[in-house]
């Protein structure tokens, strides 16, 4: 019988865990004394009648009803089941499917090496959550490891409920669903969506979405994102100057270009977000045989790319493959790609994609065996100078762009979970400005804006070029700069 201990209340709050996990781990989190939930593992299966049940003892007509990952779809069932005891609903980190591969893979691993499998599963659940999962392996992993022993047979009857299709539930019902762009387990590209559920994605939220406060505050601000339309636009504005001041970039390129191998598989190559043109023209000029496929979301950065393509062929008959310029968002390339591909490369580029993981999982797919990627991508620790002096002025209130960008550990994750060869190299590059206003002309003039100094008031503008002014190096900002490698395994199977 499912036990929920707690004080009675008319219209409790209920918080339905994730697969292997109880109530306890609410501890962790801030707002533990708010939620009531289950005291241990419990069967999905039967959850519904007997959660049911328990509010009908309790004389509770309706619940305010949380579920975070296997307990969100739990909660999906009994709002369906029962919708006249849901007031409302809120899903954490859901998944919309789980492939069968996926479970078989792990139902494979509890038999074979539980402990060591369900240590790693919560590592990842707690990702981006340093400190709690810190306390979680002090307070809890071990009652969670000899709890798993002793009830396997819930572990598997939660996976056998993972395999199953969500079904419909009322249109009357306020649901939310609510995801974390950091997500390793219910990454935000493969997040369940229903029809009439409000959606929030949190940048900076992973897996265990429980812990984040923000959830708990009503005027909580919007995420901080640059939506991608902005994004275009400040690339628009910046085509015609963007060569003149991208020079971070440029060394980007250097690297990047000193990785190229000297010759690559038959096969086309796919450059992702090329501006303009300045790495197109050099692997226009490194493999002019191969058909080459340049695209960007910025129409003027694409037309500058085609003008310095067109400068470079010699006059007379065309000689090598064409380059093939498509205007269109790179993750929206991805998605509906069929090709295969020799290569995909790109220069500073991926940092800005709104899902990595299903980024990296689909350019996998287009790789043929064997196929390369090769990119630069600006880290999360880039220009944290400058985040240092905003959290300063603005009492941690805007903060750079960057921090939504991937960590170093993040990319190796991801990059490890679709490559047979992974290489990850991290490069520091500096640049000094006279002043403030010279590093804001650079953010313009090359489009890379989104550091959040538009939400400057005037005076906090003038106390970061004050703060900035006294700092030893004065206004002097670093880039973190991820050199990064993939090696597609060989085999259809594997490359796709």
């Amino acid at each position: 019988m499912l036990e929920i201990p707690g004080p009675p209340g008319e219209s409790p709050r209920i918080f339905l865990p994730g697969w292997g996990f109880d109530g306890r781990v609410l501890a962790l989190g801030p707002a533990s004394g708010s939620w009531l939930a289950p005291a241990g593992l419990y069967d999905p299966f039967t959850l519904a009648e007997e959660l049911a049940l328990w509010l009908e003892q309790r004389g509770s007509g309706q619940c305010e009803l949380w579920g975070w990952s296997l307990g969100g779809l739990c909660a999906l069932d009994f709002a369906r089941r029962f919708p006249e005891r849901v007031a409302s609903l809120r899903l954490l980190g859901v998944r919309a499917a789980w492939p069968a591969a996926e479970l078989a893979a792990i139902r494979r691993e509890l038999r074979e090496q539980a402990e060591d499998f369900l240590r790693s599963f919560y590592r990842k659940c707690f990702l981006g959550y340093r400190a709690e999962y810190l306390a979680f392996q002090h307070r809890l992993e071990a009652a969670y490891l000899n709890q798993a022993q002793a009830a396997p047979e819930l572990l598997r009857r939660g996976l056998d409920f993972l395999a199953l299709t969500p079904a419909p539930v009322s249109s009357t019902l306020a649901i939310q669903g609510l995801h974390g762009r950091r997500d390793l387990i219910a990454p935000v590209g493969q997040r369940l969506r229903l029809p009439g559920v409000a959606e929030r994605v949190l940048e900076q939220g992973g897996h265990a979405l429980f812990l984040e406060e923000s959830l708990y505050k009503a005027d909580a601000p919007p995420p901080a994102r640059p939506a991608k339309d902005l994004i275009r636009q400040r690339f628009n504005r910046a085509a015609a100057t963007y060569d003149d001041h991208a020079d971070i970039q440029r060394q980007a390129l250097e690297l990047l270009a000193a990785e190229l191998p000297p010759s690559l598989p038959p096969g086309p190559l796919l450059e992702l977000g090329c501006g303009t043109g300045n790495y197109t023209r050099l692997l226009r000029q490194r493999f002019p045989e191969a058909r080459l496929v340049s695209l960007d979301f910025s129409p003027a950065m694409l037309g500058e790319a085609r003008r310095k393509i067109e400068t470079l062929a010699p006059p007379g008959p065309k000689v090598g493959a064409p380059v093939d310029f498509i205007c269109q968002d790179a993750e929206t390339f991805l998605a509906a790609n069929r090709t295969r591909f020799a290569c995909i490369t790109a220069n500073a580029t991926i940092q800005w994609f709104s899902d990595p993981a299903g980024a990296f999982a689909r350019i996998r797919a287009s790789l043929l065996p064997g196929g390369l990627l090769l990119a630069t991508i600006f880290g999360r620790e880039s220009l944290a100078e400058l985040d240092q002096g905003l959290a300063r002025v603005s009492r941690g209130q805007v903060r750079v762009a960057a921090r939504l960008f991937p960590d170093r550990e993040e990319l190796q994750r991801l990059l490890t979970a679709q490559f047979g060869e992974v290489e990850l190299r991290e490069h520091r590059l500096t640049r000094r400005f006279s002043s403030l206003p010279e590093l804001l002309r650079h953010f313009r003039h090359t489009g890379t804006g989104g550091a959040g100094l538009a939400r400057l008031s005037p005076g906090r503008y003038r106390e970061l070029a004050a703060w900035f002014a006294h700092r030893p190096r004065g206004c002097e900002v670093s880039f973190q700069v991820l050199l990064a490698k993939g090696r597609a395994k060989g085999g259809q199977d594997e490359a796709g």
